[in-house]
């Protein structure tokens, strides 16, 4: 019996030792997923074969842009707020195989111009017909994600002779006109936290990223207790040490890393991303002129509308649109095709690619 004790104690030990030796390198690879996530873009990046350029409109306005070797009809890719073009690094790489890649940095991020009278959408609008007319010098399939779906949208109704077909990533229609805006999250996380740092007076102590982290509405889905113990806390600690390094918290998963990474942008316009642009929806003055419904019941081209599954806490959307606007938006497009809910955050691209490289090569088949 004592044999047989100490024969089942060392199995016990033997297992207890594996399952810690499991957890220990689970542990481990949930760590360095984490902190080293931006080298596997970069790293993709660099094998893309897509490079950095930039082109100068007449009035002098900059746009800069990656662009990827020919070889294939043009697209012109469009990213969403507060990242550059190297946003898409995760599909470059698949969509040059078949396209020759144009992906462009919105006024107001990246490299391009930062100027608050460029900022508005018919504004940008013109500047990317601009583009396509004279730096693509072709009609292009174009692709936009988020704010930049509502300009590809834009894009796609007013110069449908230069769109041959469009993939609209779940972009914020009617969800961000002003009667509902302030119900949403990108509004109450993003857009009046800016437009209250920008209008209040502070010291220099008191960056973007330390505002963020003590206004952010992501703070009621995590409770005050958990989301100053695990966020606001550490990051303003870090914050204390060197003001103009942005944490990385190792407990949080790539997505939370990077939106403390997005808040690395300057309340003068100098940085990755202008804050003013983020106001201009807060007023509501980025969309003079765009009406969205009948912008969309003007969109004639071939066109996918992609959405991902959205929730809602306390009566604040936390997504770009609910499952009604979507299908709103598929009915007003005469010639659209609706992917609904994707089982995806809101970066439909990075989170899951092939999905968004086959909807764009499946739009070539659509075009006359």
């Amino acid at each position: 019996m004592s044999s047989h004790r100490s024969a089942v104690a060392r199995r016990a030990g033997v297992m207890g030792a594996i399952g810690l030796g499991i957890a220990t390198s689970a542990l481990a690879g949930y760590v360095t997923r984490n902190l080293t996530y931006d080298r596997r873009e970069a790293s993709l990046l660099a094998s893309s074969g897509v490079t950095q350029r930039s082109a100068t409109m007449p009035d002098g306005a900059v746009i800069s842009y990656g662009e990827g070797p020919p070889g294939g009809d043009p697209l012109l890719l469009i990213p969403g707020q507060q990242v550059s073009w190297t946003d898409y690094a995760s599909v470059l790489g698949a969509l040059s195989q078949d396209w020759h890649v144009f992906a462009v940095d919105c006024f107001g991020h990246g490299g391009s111009a930062k100027d608050p009278a460029l900022y508005p959408a018919l504004r940008q609008t013109a500047a990317l017909a601009w583009f396509i007319d004279t730096v693509i010098g072709a009609p292009a399939v174009v692709a936009g994600h988020s704010s930049g779906g509502l300009l590809a949208a834009r894009l796609s109704a007013d110069s449908p002779d230069l769109v041959r077909a469009a993939l609209i990533e779940d972009a914020p229609f009617f969800a961000t006109e002003s009667d509902r805006a302030p119900g949403t999250f990108a509004w109450r996380d993003g857009f009046r936290p800016m437009h209250e740092f920008l209008s209040t007076p502070h010291d220099a102590s008191m960056t973007w990223t330390r505002h963020w982290v003590r206004h952010s509405h992501l703070r009621t889905l995590f409770g005050d207790k958990g989301w100053a113990k695990l966020v606001r806390g550490p990051v303003e600690r870090r914050l204390d040490l060197d003001p103009h390094r942005i944490p990385r918290l190792w407990w949080l998963p790539p997505t939370m890393n990077r939106a403390l990474a997005l808040t690395a942008c300057l309340q003068d316009g100098t940085g990755d991303y202008d804050l003013r642009y983020g106001e201009m929806f807060y007023d509501g003055t980025w969309f003079g002129g765009f009406d969205q419904t009948e912008t969309l019941a003007r969109v004639r081209v071939p066109a996918t509308l992609l959405h991902t599954t959205v929730h809602e806490q306390d009566g604040v959307l936390l997504g770009a649109m609910t499952h009604d606007d979507a299908r709103r938006a598929h009915v007003l497009m005469p010639d659209c095709l609706l992917v609904d809910r994707i089982p995806s955050g809101h970066d439909i691209h990075r989170q899951r690619p092939a999905l968004f490289v086959d909807a764009i090569n499946a739009l070539r088949g659509r075009i006359g």
